[in-house]
């Protein structure tokens, strides 16, 4: 089974072996793949991507055969850090709950092409919600109750000990028979046959900043991901484009033309593409290095002229600017307001 075509909603083969760790004390897990249609030479492999109605036959398998309705809560006690690529470490990199939130909504598909998070601020409170990408069946709620455990686990985890910042947490699926794995897991009210999954944090610990945090490592592994991205999707022309410029920024601000030699392509093309997915090549560069410079100013270490030359500034007159006009701070200022 090779990489799998952009039309086809898809996971990562690695998320196979929590599914199939899961299982086996109850059924034999090369039995299990034939039986749903899914080579066991794939599995652990990165480079693999499984059809999403394969992947929803094997979690109905794994309900059927352990016969427990949260078998997705029992398969992330086998999650390590290379389940995800390199979201993982881009997590753990991130300044902020806030920011990882972010990028995890950027680099969802790498995990699985049919849902995506998203976060929006209420009051007091952020809203992470799982959402079904338009186009895609509907999404195993074993899977859904696994990846929102595994954001509240991960969000937890961020800052360690500390009091509970989960406010409640929505399931699509109906109340399953015993509750006491979700709210072992969630610790907090629990709504089921809900309209949306989602889970309610407080901003207070979402903002938070973290002293590991770590731009460098952070801009490492988005790289990786998004050359992943590109790598199984050609179709993810933006994907490309912001891999490249991440590659080239360092080397001085990269023209179109520049772009378009490293990926192979006219800039005709290019501009084409762009505009039919509709955005520009000036729109990524600009997204690209504010995400970059905001990683970046967090890192008290590295000298703001320094941060402007890694995001091919001339100077760092033109960067502030920038800056200015992105957060309407000066960098200095930004990075005096979050001393703290």
């Amino acid at each position: 089974m090779g990489v799998m075509s952009a039309l086809s909603h898809n996971t990562i083969a690695t998320w196979l072996i929590p599914i199939l760790k899961a299982i086996e004390p109850f059924c034999d897990a090369k039995a299990a793949l034939t039986t749903v249609g899914i080579d066991p030479q794939c599995v652990g492999d990165a480079d693999q991507r499984v059809p999403l109605a394969q992947m929803q036959a094997l979690w109905e398998l794994a309900e059927r055969v352990s016969g427990d309705d949260c078998i997705g809560l029992e398969s992330i006690k086998h999650i390590n850090p290379t389940s995800f690529h390199a979201i993982t470490y881009a997590h753990h990199a991130s300044s902020s709950l806030r920011e990882s939130l972010e990028r995890l909504n950027k680099f969802s598909n790498v995990i699985s092409t049919a849902a995506a998070v998203s976060a929006r601020d209420d009051k007091e409170d952020v809203v992470v919600t799982l959402n079904l990408v338009e186009g895609a069946e509907a999404l195993s709620f074993q899977a859904a109750d696994a990846f929102m455990a595994i954001i509240v686990l991960a969000a937890k985890n961020f800052l360690g000990n500390v009091e509970n910042p989960i406010r409640s947490a929505k399931f699509k699926r109906l109340r399953p028979r015993d509750t006491a794995r979700h709210q072992a897991i969630f610790k907090c009210p629990l709504s089921f046959a809900s309209d949306d999954y989602e889970i309610r944090i407080a901003k207070s610990f979402v903002d938070q900043q973290v002293p590991t945090g770590n731009a460098e490592l952070v801009r490492i592994n988005e790289q990786v991901l998004a050359e992943y991205l590109s790598r199984f999707n050609k179709n993810d022309l933006v994907a490309a484009v912001y891999s490249t410029l991440i590659d080239l920024l360092p080397e001085g601000e990269p023209t179109r033309e520049k772009v378009c030699e490293v990926l192979g392509i006219s800039s005709r093309h290019l501009h084409r593409k762009l505009a039919d997915l509709g955005t520009s090549y000036k729109g990524i560069l600009e997204d690209t290095r504010k995400r970059l410079a905001l990683q970046y100013i967090e890192q008290r270490s590295l000298a703001i002229t320094t941060i402007a030359y890694q995001l091919g500034f001339l100077d760092s007159s033109s960067f502030a600017r920038s800056f200015k006009r992105w957060t309407g701070l000066s960098p200095s200022d930004f990075r005096k307001r979050n001393s703290g």
